[in-house]
């Protein structure tokens, strides 16, 4: 009678076993996604900030042409959230049209231009894009004098937000201009967490200036700002 052979233990797993490698394949993919999502935050921010200092450097450029920044006056500010159809008489579309050279200082209180553009719309994401056939006539001047056509746009960040932008009244020829204690424009990204309505909201007042730290605490930590403010 030949011997027996020594038992072997079954070479599949336990449950106890499973449930482990479960485990720890879950907390490897959970750490993996905030590593994940850590370094999209980080690269988002760093593009914000790029896209700032480009429109910073664009606005300087205006200012040397006109003698001052692009003044939204009594526009509208809209939300930073895309929602509708933005209107051209919003600060944001002000914006917009000032750097592609429709507008000078006085936005459109002061007509439409044949201005320089001043700044490279292929850098940046816009609301609303120009088509095959609005290319034809985008930034290009028309009538007599030649002044270029309007496009209603602006400029968005890397969250999908728009930019916000602002400046003083528009001057009124004859008249004394608006007080605006800022020393410069204000131009912000509202951040990771700049598509809640409920948290963030456009923060300078009438004259330009801080109000407190609602602009650097709670939920507006995460704004960024243009280097150009103090």
């Amino acid at each position: 009678m030949p011997p027996a052979r020594p038992h072997r233990r079954s070479p599949a797993f336990t449950l106890l076993e499973l449930l482990t490698v479960i485990a720890v394949v879950a907390l490897l993919a959970t750490i993996s996604l905030g590593v994940i999502s850590s370094t999209k935050q980080r690269a988002n921010i760093a593009r914000s900030k790029a896209e700032l200092a480009l429109l910073v450097e664009a606005l300087e450029g205006f200012k040397r042409h006109y003698g001052d920044y692009p003044q939204t006056g009594p526009s509208a500010l809209n939300s930073q959230r895309v929602t509708g159809t933005i209107g051209a008489a919003t600060a944001q579309a002000v914006l917009f049209n000032s750097l592609m050279g429709v507008y000078g200082p006085r936005g459109a209180s002061g007509g439409r231009l044949n201005g320089p553009r001043l700044v490279d719309i292929q850098k940046f994401k816009l609301e609303v894009e120009p088509t095959t056939a609005q290319l034809t006539n985008f930034g290009v001047p028309s009538g007599s004098p030649p002044a270029k056509n309007l496009f209603n746009s602006a400029f968005l960040d890397p969250w999908g937000n728009r930019y916000l932008y602002f400046y003083r009244a528009a001057t009124v020829p004859g008249r004394p201009p608006a007080p605006w204690s800022a020393p410069s424009f204000i131009l912000y990204s509202t951040g990771p967490t700049g598509g809640d309505l409920s948290k963030n909201k456009p923060i300078p007042n009438a004259l330009g200036i801080f109000s407190g730290t609602t602009q650097t605490t709670g939920d507006n930590a995460d704004n960024i700002y243009a280097d150009k403010l103090p």
